[in-house]
């Protein structure tokens, strides 16, 4: 398991008078121009108060969707930049400039007007997912320290993640050091008696290792979303239309032939049918039929996974129970969320995170009954299946 070497304390010394590049997580659900989920804009606000207050000159490098090297002007941060700066509360420059084109002294004269500098998305230079050494040395000109404050992409070997590192004095910023804390926590609690894991979504095969991870070491693992449907159909229940992965139903057999008695399963389901979008029936496992779409856990189904919850010392929450998007199919996903608020355990540690965990929880109004809510999205599960070789965080330690 991984230790960070530096903590964010350490890169005071660095910083008075001095540029610092921060790589942040502003990868938010925006629409109409307009952000939706402040969430991740929230967290990084310590770090940066704590930059100014040590008279640090702040460059901050972000990423928004997935434009894959092109400049995309639907993924461009001028769509943001004003809003982020009313979030943080301090007045932000946008840097619209090729970064390849941006000089130091350039900077230096920006920074005579702004404490706060954001360049443009990062991954419209290809360069960025490639870990070109050139586009390092270039962007870490940039800086004379760097904090690493994403660690939503701390799996990732790219140039502004495990690149800078490499020319600069790096530290974890202070978000960062919470992640790997909190998450360390989880990891370690394993082989305790009452730990339960909370694993929705739609795919097993980006979830095979925590799944396996989880069903070893804790005494229980709840199962729900479209991942669901493909362990049913291992079992030869009927999913009818319902979303699941064909190829991963001979892993979903192996895993319950090992973990079987861990693993716990819908025994109702919620339904609608291609034929008839306004039909919504409740149906036992063995009788949904096939032209049925399976959309949310059933009642019983529900407050079995409620009473395991409430008895729980420890938690990993991944994803929803149900197609949580959509009215009235976030109820089963929210009704299994009151059992963390609910819990009866004194020292009750629950940790949630990753895909569409944040929107769930903020939709359903369960966000602050979790110890800790990691922004880490794929690296959530990363960390807690390889934590000790995420090159991210591998790059601080160098």
């Amino acid at each position: 398991m991984i230790t960070l070497k530096k903590k964010f304390s350490d890169s005071y010394n660095f910083l008075y008078n001095k540029k610092a590049i921060v790589r942040v997580d502003l990868n938010i659900p925006i629409t109409n121009g307009k952000i939706v989920d402040d969430t991740r804009i929230q967290k990084i606000i310590p770090t940066i108060k704590i930059l100014l207050e040590k008279k640090a000159s702040i460059v901050l490098i972000t990423h928004l969707g997935r434009p894959n090297g092109n400049w995309d002007e639907k993924f461009s941060l001028k769509e943001i930049a004003s809003e982020v700066s009313l979030i943080i509360g301090e007045e932000i420059y946008f840097e619209k400039m090729n970064i390849n084109k941006i000089e130091s002294e350039y900077l230096d004269n920006l920074f005579k007007d702004f404490k706060i500098v954001l360049l443009e998305n990062i991954r419209f230079y290809k360069e960025e997912e490639k870990n070109d050494k050139k586009f390092v040395k270039k962007i870490s000109s940039f800086g004379d320290v760097f904090i690493n404050e994403c660690f939503s992409c701390c799996h990732r070997n790219h140039a502004s993640i495990s690149g800078i590192p490499t020319y600069l004095p790096s530290f974890p910023g202070k978000l960062l050091e919470d992640e790997i804390l909190n998450l360390k926590n989880l990891v370690l609690s394993s082989n305790i008696e009452n730990n339960i894991a909370v694993l929705g979504g739609a795919k097993i095969s980006t979830k095979l290792k925590i799944i396996d991870f989880y069903a070893k070491n804790y005494s229980q693992v709840i199962i729900g979303g479209a991942m669901a449907n493909t362990f049913l159909s291992a079992l030869g229940n009927e999913i009818g239309n319902s979303l699941y992965e064909k190829k991963m139903v001979k892993t979903a057999t192996d895993l319950l032939s090992i973990y079987g008695d861990k693993i716990l399963l819908p025994k109702d389901v919620v339904v609608t049918s291609k034929k008839d979008e306004n039909l919504m029936l409740i149906k036992n496992i063995d009788e949904v039929e096939k032209d049925h779409v399976i959309m949310d856990i059933g009642p019983q189904t529900r407050m079995s996974f409620y009473n395991e919850i409430i008895k729980a010392e420890n938690l990993l929450w991944n994803g929803p129970l149900g197609f949580f998007e959509k009215t009235p199919f976030d109820a089963g996903t929210n009704y299994v969320l009151k059992g963390v608020k609910n819990n009866k355990f004194k020292n009750f540690f629950s940790v949630a995170g990753g895909g569409d965990t944040i929107s769930l929880l903020k939709k359903g109004g369960f966000f602050d009954c979790f110890s800790f809510v990691s922004t880490g999205g794929g690296a959530f599960l990363e960390f807690i299946q390889r934590g000790n070789s995420l090159p991210g965080l591998n790059s601080l330690n160098n």
